[in-house]
């Protein structure tokens, strides 16, 4: 690039040369003083550049330009007037009272710090030297000058024009200047080119009298399923909400540079990217947009340059195809070794200019001055694994480079990510989805479409009344979910009123057919050659989209060869080629579903009709010449690759009720092959929910079996779990007989490892309180009292289902120790006030061991965790611990103001002494930036409830929150620890004594209760010097494994909250003194000794921790970070020697590990092992083993077909 932006400068003028920069600052001066004289530029001109009279008197001005940034700008200046000290004395004798400097160097404003300050100290010597005044205009003060300056004078200069002022020039001012027109004349032709390209939807519907975008497009809503991992501050981030209301407002308001859009096929993608372009192109066309529009309450007031890219385009240009030739090309056997985004846009701008000259330079050169917006649309469409990860790899170098950009937005589309293909990286990348269609969406969708059609007032009511009525069925609601569909069954609708298609295969047949009666009736030799027109479009969807995949096309065929292929294969099958002639005597620009948008080429409206097709052609046709030809056998092929996904949903829709069995059969053949285990699971599941198998009740219950095992159930409920974007069956079709099938096995084994996931999948599938209850009740009306009752304790934490026990079921709860309390806590348990079970659950709630429990209920207890939460207070000390809290997975509730403050009253209703803890826990006049909330908390809850680990915990948090200095007052006669215990004096004595030795042996032997020990033992933990601590480590390691079970418990997640956010840092050497004494103590100075390493997921090993240790320190839960940490590092660095004895570690850690991503490569023997029992590992390990047997080569569906002969062409 020719230079980069000044983040302190909104005018580049490094990109003027030093005669330029002259120029400008005289014609500031002449605009500002009319009499001033400005000296040719270039010449010698004795110190001065202009000059003007004030009042009699010479002031001369002086400039100074540099291109580069200066280090040391007041040296710099104070070097450049030393320079000038000749000249300036001769002025000041010819009559010079004034003397001013004018530069492009930017000051600081520090005060007495900064660079002007600075400066002022060295011109106040050469006023003094000179005998005159000596002034500076800094960058700043030009800035000042130049914005105030009137546009003409701004654009004769247009090449430090950045951002929006350079948007406006191109709109408004380029054209009247020699200067640049080149770059506008670029910009706005390819702007004004792309406006007609976008201004239609792709999806050409039938007897519409308008296709225009704005008529038809609506906002489908979005939520958000990632945000980049490179955020730091998620302060602003735990603020938004999930759901981002309409997607193209989201977009529009930039709140990201970088946005991956995922949604299903017809879900909007591609529509929603061309709309957000249209409305940045309108400014710069000066094109009305309907005041009605989505996402265009007012016209765009700061436009971007925006630029859409067909990814399949740049797919086929990578693999020596140009997209934009008509003509019939050849892929390369590789891919270009230079094939940058910017020399693909570089292309792009020059066809869509009308041939106007562009280059990666120019590219660069835009994306440095130019606020632009880029749409990468449809990944899912590069079809081949190898071409799309050369995509996503372009993709991620052209955003790395972009930090030099101006202000650049991209936007990458693509369907939900089944086959766990490459993706642009989540380290910059925030991911949405488009959500499915809300009633409301559907009702506005309905009347822009029946206004683009002009339906009659009557027939307009008529529909919308089937429509309402019909839309209550669940199986025509998720038919309605997404725009394309709903298009479909709106026309249908109207043109049958209620007899729609109650699946997607029958719905695009139906549709086709209407379609084609249209073209039938308009055209004669549609007519007469209707039957090979069906077929011979069916045969063109699966060339486009086999040759998609096996040769990087990207699905337009030029005239000649649509021709060619068209009348090859009618020869082929003994047809009349005479239907070739026919169609194309008079060429218009569609052939029933095939239209030509790009000149002479032809291809299909969008890629779910040419996937329909494809799916027709193989369903149909396939083996027609063989009477053993099992049409099962394709489905397997299908199913294993990711790209045919939404081709193996027509195909099996296509399938007749006494061939659903032999479909249902060959998907368990192919999971019983296990090559494919999480593709072929969430292939199925699709399928399932399409409604595919419900023609035949036994055969859909046999296909809902398939979900039963745990592979299954871990793999589905991951992706419900954390995207949201699978469809789900509805109850008759599957999801009712599922979730009864996974409550039994929960109720035959709740104590499994499996059982969470079970019953999360089971309810997410029911969706019914009611009936969840039913279940629930007796099971847990005989686990009362019995060993079994926390389990089903948590069982119930479902629809909060304890809150609906009897008083008298509530008061025979055996509550036996705090996990028990902390399960019915979390279960919704709502006892009597001030009873036992009450007192047991606030017990827990004190005792720490329902800090990372939602506790959602509205409840006392759970009212008093929420308020009382030590994320609470860590998020106090500093507002960035969110992440690294979730990220191993402790709990960070995204609990807002509101929230807080209800619970506050809901204590506040029990007991009115707790007002007294919510003013404790603000800053108050004269605690800012102090530590008092934290022990002012402490102390008021020790007051209300008495001594508690909570109140040490946070106590400790304040102490350890070194960026605040200690705060608040002493209780006289207190101590630090033990029954005269004061939280006041406990924090300030922590921080006071940390270097001091004998003041932490002292505390330690005054003070025996277990409360005191673990508190002493977190405070040395996360407060204490280094060597303080290593002093103690044999004391520790004698106190921490004397704690009794349940406290050690919840000292360790304590430890581990603080030492992975706030704490100072302990040494390796210390970690492994401790890993010396016992695993709970290595585990406990682990998480001091691993903070520092914040990103989890570049891991670290520390070789002195042996394999037996870590698995000694896995069985912790949330707390056992530190061994994920280091085991992640172990298994990168085994991808060639795998040690089997990490699986025992894996293994240790459980499956509710929360790991990150293992970016490992498995032998298949470990592979098999993980997956053969994946309730025994994290998930994230279970998804690394399928993925390693996933990455071998998948033959193209093409040479299958060939191979196999399923076709005679």
């Amino acid at each position: 690039m020719s230079g980069v932006v000044q983040a302190d400068g909104r005018y580049l003028y490094e990109r003027l040369n030093e005669k330029t920069f002259q120029r400008l600052c005289n014609a500031l001066l002449a605009h500002s003083f009319s009499e001033t004289r400005c000296y040719p530029v270039g010449h010698s001109d004795g110190g001065r550049d202009a000059t003007r009279e004030v009042d009699g008197q010479l002031v001369v001005y002086q400039v100074k330009w540099t291109s580069k940034a200066q280090q040391k700008p007041a040296t710099w200046l104070n070097e450049a007037i030393a320079g000038e000290a000749e000249n300036i004395r001769r002025l000041v004798r010819e009559g010079a009272k004034a003397y001013y400097l004018l530069t492009s160097v930017t000051g600081t404003a520090v005060p007495k710090r900064g660079s002007m300050d600075k400066l002022d100290h060295h011109l106040a010597k050469h006023e003094k030297d000179f005998g005159i005044p000596i002034h500076i205009w800094w960058r700043a003060d030009i800035d000042a000058r130049v914005d105030a300056a009137p546009d003409a004078l701004k654009w004769a200069y247009s090449d430090m024009l950045a951002g929006h002022d350079l948007v406006r020039y191109l709109i408004h001012g380029a054209e009247a200047q020699a200067h640049d027109h080149a770059l506008r004349k670029l910009a706005m032709n390819v702007i004004a080119t792309q406006w007609d390209d976008d201004a239609k939807v792709k999806f050409k519907q039938v007897e519409l009298t308008s296709h225009r975008l704005e008529d038809l497009f609506i906002d489908v809503e979005a939520v958000r399923m990632a945000v980049p991992n490179n955020i730091v501050d998620r302060t602003s981030v735990q603020s938004e909400s999930v759901r981002l209301g309409g997607a193209a407002s989201y977009l529009m308001s930039a709140h990201r540079p970088f946005t991956l859009i995922r949604g299903e096929p017809g879900q909007g993608k591609s529509t929603l990217g061309q709309y957000v372009c249209q409305l940045h192109r309108a400014a710069y066309l000066g094109e009305p947009i309907p005041a009605d529009a989505p996402a265009a309450d007012e016209p765009v007031r700061d436009p971007r340059l925006p630029l859409r890219v067909d990814l399949h385009d740049y797919a086929a240009w990578l693999a020596g195809v140009d997209p934009f030739d008509a003509a019939v090309q050849k892929p390369r056997a590789t891919l270009r070794r230079q094939g940058s985004l910017e020399e693909f846009l570089a292309h792009v701008l020059t066809v869509h200019s009308g041939g106007l000259s562009a280059t990666a330079v120019e590219v660069a050169g835009i994306l440095e001055r130019l606020p632009v917006l880029i749409v990468l649309d449809g990944l899912d469409e590069v079809a081949r694994a190898q071409t799309r990860e050369r995509v996503v790899e372009e993709i991620d170098r052209f955003t790395a480079r972009l930090r030099t950009a101006f202000d650049a937005q991209v936007i990458v589309t693509t369907r939900p990510n089944v086959g766990s293909l490459a993706e642009p990286t989540p380290d910059r990348f925030e991911a949405i989805a488009l959500d499915r269609l809300s009633d409301s969406l559907r009702t506005t969708y309905l009347h822009k479409w029946v206004k683009a059609r002009s339906v009659p007032e009557k027939e307009h009511r008529n529909l919308e009344r089937i429509f309402h009525q019909r839309s209550a069925e669940p199986h025509i609601a998720q038919l309605a979910n997404n725009p394309m569909q709903l298009t479909i069954l709106l026309s249908l609708m109207y043109k049958r009123d209620n007899s729609v298609p109650a699946n997607r295969t029958d719905l695009y047949t139906s549709y086709m057919e209407t379609f084609l009666d249209r073209e039938a009736a308009k055209t004669p030799a549609v007519n007469e050659h209707r039957t090979d027109l069906e077929e011979v479009t069916a045969f063109l969807g699966w060339r486009l989209q086999a040759d998609a995949e096996k040769e990087s096309s990207n699905g337009q065929l030029p005239i000649r060869e649509l021709q060619r292929l068209i009348l090859n294969y009618l020869y082929s099958v003994d047809k009349n080629v005479g239907l070739v002639d026919d169609l194309f005597t008079n060429i218009t620009d569609r052939v029933w579903a095939l239209a030509s948008k790009t000149q002479g080429t032809f291809e299909f409206d969008v890629q779910p009709l040419r996937e329909y097709f494809a799916a027709r052609y193989m369903y149909e046709f396939a083996g027609a010449d063989d009477r053993t030809f099992d049409r099962s056998e394709i489905l397997r092929h299908l199913v294993r690759r990711s790209y045919w996904l939404n081709t193996s949903r027509f195909f099996a829709g296509f399938a007749r009720p006494n061939e659903l069995a032999g479909l249902v059969e060959a998907l368990e053949e192919e999971r019983d092959e296990g090559t494919r285990p999480r593709q072929l699971r969430l292939s199925a599941w699709v399928l399932l929910a399409d409604g595919v198998f419900s023609g035949r009740s036994k055969t859909q219950n046999r296909a809902a079996d398939m979900f039963l095992d745990d592979l299954s159930v871990r793999f589905i409920h991951e992706v419900l779990a954390e995207h949201d974007d699978l469809p789900v069956p509805t109850l008759d079709r599957g999801a009712k007989y599922l979730a009864d099938k996974l409550l039994d096995l929960v109720s035959e084994v709740p104590a499994s490892q499996a059982t969470s996931e079970r019953l999360d999948l089971a309810t997410y599938l029911l969706d019914d309180a009611d009936a969840f209850y039913d279940w629930w009740h007796p099971h847990m009306q005989r686990a009362i009292g019995s060993d079994c009752e926390t389990g089903w304790l948590r069982i119930g934490t479902a629809f909060h289902s304890a809150s609906r026990l009897t008083p008298q079921e509530t008061t025979t709860l055996a509550l036996t120790d705090d996990n028990a309390a902390a399960a019915a806590l979390n279960a919704g348990l709502t006892p009597a006030p001030g009873s036992q079970p009450e007192h047991r659950m606030v017990q827990a709630v004190l005792n720490g061991h329902a800090s990372d429990l939602p506790c959602s209920a509205p409840t006392f207890a759970a009212s008093l965790m929420r308020v009382l939460r030590p994320q609470n207070f860590l998020r106090m000390a500093d507002s960035t611990v969110d992440q690294m809290l979730a990220i191993v997975g402790h709990l960070a509730p995204d609990i807002d103001a509101q929230q807080r403050q209800r619970g506050f009253r809901r204590v506040k209703d029990r007991d009115p002494r707790f007002a007294d803890l919510q003013t404790a826990s603000k800053f108050h006049k004269g605690q800012s930036h102090t530590t008092s909330p934290w022990s002012n908390t402490a102390r008021v809850l020790t007051s209300l409830l008495g001594p508690s680990w909570l109140a040490a915990e946070i106590t400790v948090i304040g102490a350890a929150a070194t960026n605040y200095i200690t705060g608040g007052d002493l209780t006289p006669g207190s101590q630090p620890l033990g029954p005269a215990l004061d939280h006041g004096r406990l924090l300030a004595e922590l921080r006071r004594n940390r270097t001091d030795v004998s003041w932490w042996s002292e505390q330690h032997n005054a003070h025996p209760d277990p409360l005191s020990r673990a508190t002493w033992l977190l405070g040395l933990l996360a407060v204490a010097e280094e060597h303080v601590v290593n002093q103690h480590l044999p004391l520790m390691n004698a106190t921490l494994n004397a704690l009794p079970e349940n406290m050690r418990q919840a000292l360790l997640m304590s430890s581990s909250r603080i030492g992975l956010t706030i704490a100072r840092p302990l040494s390796h050497d210390t970690l492994l003194a401790a890993a010396s004494l016992s695993p709970a103590m290595a585990l406990a100075v682990a998480h001091y000794a691993c903070q520092r390493d914040r990103v989890l997921s570049a891991g670290r090993d520390i070789p002195g921790l042996s394999t037996e240790t870590l698995t000694a320190m896995a069985p912790f839960s949330a707390a056992a970070w530190p061994v994920h940490m280091v085991l992640m590092e172990r298994m990168r660095h085994a991808r060639h020697a795998f040690d089997f004895t990490l699986l025992k570690t894996l293994k240790a850690l459980g499956p509710k590990s929360q790991i990150p991503a293992v970016t490992v490569r498995f032998p298949p023997e470990a592979a098999a092992v993980i997956l053969g029992s994946p309730f025994d590992y994290p998930m994230s390990a279970v998804h690394a083993a399928a993925m390693s047997g996933e990455r071998a080569a998948t033959m193209y569906l093409a040479d299958v077909a060939t191979q196999a002969s399923w076709f005679p062409v």
